[in-house]
């Protein structure tokens, strides 16, 4: 996964938690999603953190038609 990826993969999460990828980053590289969460449950916070650290559990993220959209949104690869 590239960097641009990352970053996409970031903005979609950060979009649906309804905070930003810089913060978002800096949680998952602190391990600490469960702040970011917003109290969202743990199951919720461990699944974001596998997507996270699991190359293959992020492409499959990336392929969803919503994650397509928004690389199309951000100028991005389809």
């Amino acid at each position: 996964m590239n960097e641009r990826e990352i970053q996409s993969l970031l903005a979609l999460a950060a979009k649906r938690l309804h905070t930003t990828p810089e913060a978002l980053r800096a949680a998952a590289e602190n391990g600490d999603l469960q702040n970011i969460m917003g109290g969202q449950n743990n199951a919720a916070a461990s699944q974001l953190n596998r997507v996270l650290s699991d190359p293959e559990a992020a492409k499959k993220l990336l392929s969803t038609p919503a994650a397509q959209k928004l690389f199309e949104a951000l100028g991005g690869k389809k």
